[in-house]
């Protein structure tokens, strides 16, 4: 007889992963658009991707996390936070003052900041709460943290979605607004601030490279082999961590380790 029906989860679900407005145009009129804003679009919406991955691959696999696998878990979305709070943070305290400077336009990015508060309060009780359990994982409740994230989550999803098309119609600055410095600057910025056995290593781990037909798999600009020395020697420090990340080393999405 035919052992039972196994079904394969990706990180994919329950939020959806965004299209970057490259994709989308690319689609449309069959070449890639030569637009800074496009691209400084699309750039967000792949850091967006991350974290959507990253918040999918938490929600899905804490159900069903073994009490063995309890401390790595926890680390592993801690990691997810430091590297969403990071990003967040960069964007109020550089990003949008930068914008706006540029612009000339005070509070063009208010909508933004606005719904960063809107989530703020039930982001920082996830963060509160990984601490407690982290001292003690024995007491960590797959249960109780998705009803952290259920206070939370919809919030932040809808943010990430709603900020792209935003970031795209600054286009009516035209040459005013040097946005694609902006967002390559502030990556580099974020890239340094990051934790390098942590956070650094959770974004590498959920960056799909082959996401949108690979247009994006030289994104972000590292070079494969550096790429790759990283992963295997930062990466093993926490080796346990990842194994619950939505991507393999090589940067394809993974079946999700627990519950599968």
């Amino acid at each position: 007889m035919p052992g039972p029906i196994t079904k394969t989860v990706f990180a994919n679900a329950p939020f959806a992963i965004l299209e970057t407005p490259v994709y989308a145009q690319k689609k449309a009129t069959g070449k890639k658009p030569n637009d800074q804003y496009a691209e400084a679009a699309s750039i967000m919406v792949l850091v967006h991707n991350v974290i959507i991955r990253g918040l999918n691959s938490i929600y899905k696999q804490a159900p069903h996390v073994k009490p063995e696998d309890y401390a790595d878990f926890i680390s592993y979305a801690t990691c997810w936070y430091e590297f969403t709070d990071n990003h967040h943070n960069n964007e109020d305290e550089s990003i949008f003052p930068t914008i706006e400077a540029q612009t000339g336009e005070k509070g063009v990015m208010d909508e933004d900041l606005e719904q960063h508060r809107a989530f703020i309060v039930g982001f920082r009780a996830l963060k509160s709460y990984l601490d407690s359990v982290a001292e003690t994982p024995a007491t960590f409740s797959g249960a109780e943290l998705l009803s952290l994230l259920d206070d939370f989550a919809p919030q932040l999803h809808h943010h990430l979605t709603d900020e792209i098309p935003r970031l795209a119609a600054l286009s009516r600055f035209g040459g005013k607004l040097f946005m694609l410095k902006i967002i390559e600057a502030e990556g580099n910025r974020s890239a340094q601030a990051l934790s390098k056995t942590g956070a650094m290593i959770f974004f590498l781990r959920n960056s799909d490279l082959e996401f949108e037909e690979g247009l994006w798999k030289n994104w972000p600009p590292i070079p494969g082999p550096v790429r790759w020395s990283i992963l295997k020697t930062l990466g093993r420090w926490h080796v346990g961590w990842w194994r619950f990340a939505s991507c393999d080393e090589s940067g394809r999405m993974q079946q999700l380790y627990a519950g599968n």
